[in-house]
């Protein structure tokens, strides 16, 4: 009989990393748009990155971990984010026009597109100008405050009023 494979001697250190904060993890990403099967996966990606890179954290503290865990998963994130955005959206003239998605009907993707110009028509031509290059063209909070005149904290607080407002003008036209 072969010997039993060495135990990992982590394991239940790890375990209890996972126990104490998918939940936590799962929200924050469902916060940041995630659906929740897409939230699932990441932090299950998350976890299995962060079994491969233990030895960066395994004497540190519980806090410092989580924060090293949460990192990870918001690098994740992120990248999942830019790319699903990429792969569904394409800028128009003027605005947003959606591009076919894999398996979505025209009739949603016609309805989609209402909902985001409904969204977009109450924004002045520079607050659309800003959302739109920071939520579709991606820039970043340098390139926004050359491009608009204004600062890094200036543009984050517009964009974050901005994501907000469209956010909810978007929940309540779809309730419609």
């Amino acid at each position: 009989m072969a010997p039993l494979p060495p135990r990992n001697p982590f394991a239940q250190e790890q375990a209890w990393l996972y126990a104490h904060a998918v939940i936590s993890l799962r929200r924050r990403l469902r916060r940041m748009g995630v659906l929740p099967e897409d939230a699932k996966d990441l932090v299950q990606h998350a976890f299995f990155v962060a079994l491969s890179r233990w030895h960066e954290v395994e004497d540190a503290s519980e806090g410092r971990k989580r924060a090293w865990l949460e990192g990870i998963t918001w690098q994740l994130s992120q990248n999942f984010l830019r790319l699903r955005r990429h792969r569904v959206e394409k800028l128009g003239h003027r605005g947003l026009d959606l591009a076919p998605a894999p398996g979505s009907s025209v009739d949603e993707q016609t309805h989609a597109a209402r909902l985001v110009h409904a969204a977009l028509d109450s924004m002045t031509d520079e607050d659309r100008a800003l959302f739109v290059a920071y939520f579709l063209e991606s820039a970043t909070l340098d390139e926004l405050s050359v491009r608009f005149g204004i600062t890094r904290n200036a543009a984050f607080r517009r964009i974050t009023t901005l994501g907000r407002v469209a956010r909810a003008r978007l929940e309540r036209l779809s309730r419609r």
